[in-house]
């Protein structure tokens, strides 16, 4: 952990004359989110490197894996890597040697017995993936000596290392076919469909030798749904899943702040990366019934730059960890959606030095932990303080509640310690009332916080003297409040959390018609209710519309979501929270959504009802 001063802290905690956002905490309700109610580093703190890495020295990985508890998260490189080593089959020049791959994955399993961070549950958790370009099935690829040239062949060498190359109990369990395929497919002579199409024989082959891997994609890189009035979402992902999402075990995307390639900057954390992950589960939910899990394999922010090597930016990598924390804060409400999501947080990866010229000394790219200097050196980065930030916590998830959906909280308790986290994605100061602590005696509080904005982030602690009242949250902030107490808090019951679907999804919005959906088999009770409103509309078009009826009662809409107004976008496509009285709520239900001009669509909407059992 790295401190600072006691002066350089205090200003963080002190009233000012910003927004009074109210956080309520019930520490004595579960928080159940869809039948989870344990937090899980594995789901969200993770980082984008394998557990056998071999440019991180001894203790750089016990540093990482032990002393922070980062948890290894995706290998892109080894499974391309070992098939350019295997022989083509005497049989048949189109598939694989499965003898050479046996032998070699022997080899390859003493190997990982040496690393001490390759443990069952870390090897478990790693997700595998690999390169459209060197791994899509077409006739003239000779990344291998056996192609891959056809589906079957790819298909066969994926299962195969899969089953050979690690014991049983350490295999790793998510697989995704590609990495960006999509985005590549016109550059290697593809397209949509064929890409697609690999991934059903891949998984197809995996579940026969591999019962306990989930395979999961397409790993999309660009998920500018909205474009073109969907289009995109119509071409791609929706495509994709017709194609090959029956035999999907979950759909995996990727989530940057920045520029994202090429075009302008924008901003996806908040109501945006929601109102994606809201779109994909109901059309999933339509077409196979259930909304499948989700990954999200790469999140954070791209700079300008991209990946090229550049000089280092301390002011540039806290921009990084505003979006790295305020995204995972936001992914963290979702834990019976995301199988796992991973920051595209890099170790040392030496092979970035030449991935787009070799730079000048002193230069790297912008996603390490720990980065070389002119002098040859290797020194940790700010991006560190993310899991520095992280570090410690664990727990069940207790209720807890914001009246800003800019300032995100999160309630854990761990034993006899309790965790208030905080976030404030605004780009302006939150002035935070707490409640729901008053009653509880510590033994110790301490405060944790993460400065994001400024010319140098930084994580600092500080003991206080009693659970904060109020607090300042300034832009981009994290902020903890750590409560050691004399015992565990007692139980008084639990918030059950379910997601409804709607019937039917994108429908377009015509000037003053109403836009019905329907809510089906709806869990009923004591308890609250939200609506998830995502519309996706041209820059200048009205977000809100005039009113919502739900069973024919007209709900307040609130004018603030989570995030910024997308204005670095050619169209707003967000999720809005917009609050419904439990008393409105039946089996089944009816809205009508009203809009004053005409433009775009209601991508979806989603129905939450949380319900509050007494124990």
């Amino acid at each position: 952990m790295r401190l600072f001063t006691l002066f350089a802290l205090i200003p963080t905690l002190l009233v000012g004359q910003d927004e009074l956002v109210e956080i309520q905490l019930a520490p004595d309700y579960i928080r159940d989110i869809g039948g989870v109610t344990e937090f899980d580093r594995n789901q969200f703190i993770t980082v984008h490197e394998n557990f056998g890495s071999r440019s991180l020295t001894k203790e750089e990985r016990v540093y990482l894996g032990n002393e922070l508890d980062a948890r290894y998260g995706r290998d892109g490189g080894n499974l391309s890597g070992t098939a350019k080593g295997i022989r083509a089959s005497a049989d048949n020049p189109d598939m694989p040697d499965v003898e050479q791959m046996a032998e070699q994955g022997k080899r390859q399993r003493e190997h990982l017995s040496g690393f001490p961070a390759a443990t069952t549950e870390h090897m478990r958790e790693l997700v595998i993936c690999t390169h459209p370009e060197l791994m899509h099935a077409m006739p003239d690829n000779d990344h291998a000596a056996w192609g891959p040239r056809t589906y079957e062949g790819v298909a066969e060498f994926t299962a195969q290392f899969l089953k050979h190359y690690y014991d049983h109990d350490q295999r790793p369990k998510y697989i995704e076919v590609f990495n960006e395929p999509f985005v590549k497919a016109k550059k290697i002579g593809t397209d949509v469909q064929r890409l697609s199409e690999q991934h059903n024989v891949v998984a197809k082959r995996v579940r026969e030798l591999n019962p306990d891997v989930m395979v999961g994609g397409y790993s999309a890189a660009w998920v500018e749904v909205e474009a073109r009035n969907f289009d995109h979402w119509n071409n791609w992902q929706k495509t994709f899943m017709d194609i090959a999402g029956e035999n999907m075990d979950f759909f995996s995307y990727h989530v940057y702040d920045g520029v994202n390639v090429e075009g302008t900057p924008r901003d996806r954390t908040g109501s945006n990366s929601e109102a994606i992950m809201d779109l994909i589960d109901t059309y999933s939910h339509i077409k196979f019934g259930v909304a499948k899990p989700l990954m999200i394999t790469e999140y954070g922010k791209i700079p300008e730059g991209n990946m090229g090597m550049m000089d280092y930016s301390p002011a540039r990598s806290g921009g990084m960890l505003y979006s790295i924390n305020g995204q995972n804060m936001t992914y963290m409400d979702h834990p019976d959606r995301l199988l796992k999501t991973i920051p595209f947080v890099l170790g040392k990866a030496l092979w970035t030095y030449s991935l787009k010229g070799t730079g000048e000394p002193g230069q790297a790219n912008p996603f390490l932990l720990w980065r070389r200097t002119a002098e040859g050196n290797f020194v940790t980065t700010d991006l560190m303080l993310f899991y520095e930030f992280w570090k410690g916590v664990e727990g069940q998830w207790r209720v807890s509640q914001s009246s800003n959906p800019d300032v995100r909280v999160h309630l854990l308790n761990d034993g006899n310690r309790l965790w208030v986290i905080l976030a404030n994605l605004a780009h302006e100061n939150m002035l935070l009332e707490l409640s729901g602590l008053e009653d509880l005696e510590p033994v110790a509080i301490t405060a944790r916080v993460l400065t994001t904005n400024g010319e140098q982030p930084r994580v600092g602690e500080m003991v206080l003297p009693e659970i904060p009242h109020q607090m300042n949250l300034l832009p981009g902030m994290g902020a903890m409040i750590i409560v050691d107490l004399p015992e565990p808090v007692g139980i008084r019951g639990r918030v059950a959390e379910h997601r409804v679907y709607a019937t039917d999804y994108l429908k377009d919005i015509n000037s003053g018609e109403p836009i019905e959906f329907t809510f089906v088999d709806t869990p009923t009770g004591a308890g609250g209710a939200i609506l998830r409103l995502s519309p996706g509309r041209e820059l200048g078009k009205q977000v809100l519309p005039d009113s919502i009826e739900f069973n024919g009662y007209d709900l307040q809409i609130p004018d603030n979501w989570a995030g910024d107004d997308q204005a670095g976008r050619a169209n707003f496509f967000g999720m809005i929270e917009v609050p419904v009285p439990m008393e409105y709520v039946r089996e089944e239900n009816t809205v009508e959504i009203i809009y004053p001009d005409t433009g775009g669509k209601v991508a979806c909407v989603v129905l939450q009802v949380n319900l509050i059992e007494q124990s």
